[in-house]
């Protein structure tokens, strides 16, 4: 018998061998199974938290119309800050990309007139009035990328989409009123209205799970939405009709209002 004929078929079963205990690692155990992926194709998540809503207060926006309304030439609005809750839900239909539908719940923003010394009237005291609380609520739809390994607790996030808001009208408050009466010949309460709005959004944020094998975790975003839209300011006036009759009407000093607000949310969340 030929050495080769038995050479060559020993020569492969000590490759088997050998290939087989390389695989297997220098102790010869099998290597540990990776970790399971945590945020994967079909992961779900609920999140519900406090939400910081903060206009761009350097967008006050002039009153329009100074030939119709010279009046309130130099004249500018302005909205403040506030808290309110938000609630948010995705869903991945791939790994790394999820979609996102969040509600940001309705908030109550301080709505000043302000720059009252272009009126030029010494009667005026002060530089601002309050002319009330404007209410907004905003949802918006994202597509988030999820740029880290699926088997990490730890899931930051890029997201864009679109938002709408919704605003309620204001009711003006009394020295708003007196200053209608006195400056725009008034003669009953005012009323602003802002038109609601649609535009787009981004984000970025984080979710932290309570360890691996926990379901729970704590979220943290920064969200932009861009709102552009129109006030109008309304009120009563005295008037006289083409023949001469008395009649009262209605003047709408519109403006435009860049309310462009930075949401900065804090929540908790569960993982399905």
């Amino acid at each position: 018998m030929k050495m080769t004929h038995i050479l060559t078929p020993l020569a492969l079963a000590v490759s088997a061998v050998a290939a087989s205990t390389a695989m297997a690692g220098p102790s010869g155990y099998a290597p540990p199974a990776p970790p399971p992926k945590l945020y994967h194709a079909g992961t779900a998540v609920v999140r519900l938290g406090a939400g910081y809503v903060n206009p761009d207060s350097s967008s006050s926006s002039n009153l329009r119309y100074p030939d119709v309304f010279p009046e309130y030439s130099g004249l500018k609005y302005d909205l403040d800050d506030n808290t309110t809750w938000q609630f948010s839900a995705m869903f991945m239909p791939m790994d790394h990309w999820s979609i996102e539908f969040g509600y940001v719940g309705e908030s109550s923003h301080d709505l000043e007139i302000r720059n009252l010394g272009a009126l030029g009237l010494p009667e005026i005291q002060g530089n601002r009035r309050n002319l009330g609380s404007l209410d907004s609520y905003s949802s918006t739809l994202m597509v988030n990328w999820l740029p880290v390994c699926p088997e990490s607790w730890v899931q930051p996030y890029i997201g864009v989409g679109a938002n709408y808001t919704g605003f309620d009208s204001v009711n003006v408050r009394a020295p708003v009123n007196d200053l209608l009466f006195e400056v725009g010949d008034a003669v009953g309460p005012a009323r602003v209205s802002v038109d609601d709005s649609w535009g787009w959004a981004a984000q970025v944020g984080v979710d932290v799970l309570f360890g691996r094998e926990s379901n729970w975790l704590v979220n943290a975003a920064v969200q932009y939405h861009d709102v552009e839209t129109t006030s109008s300011l309304r009120y009563v006036v005295d008037g006289v009709t083409n023949t001469g009759a008395p009649r009262q009407f209605v003047n709408s000093v519109r403006t435009d209002l860049d309310v462009d607000p930075w949401v900065y949310t804090l929540g908790i969340g569960y993982k399905f």
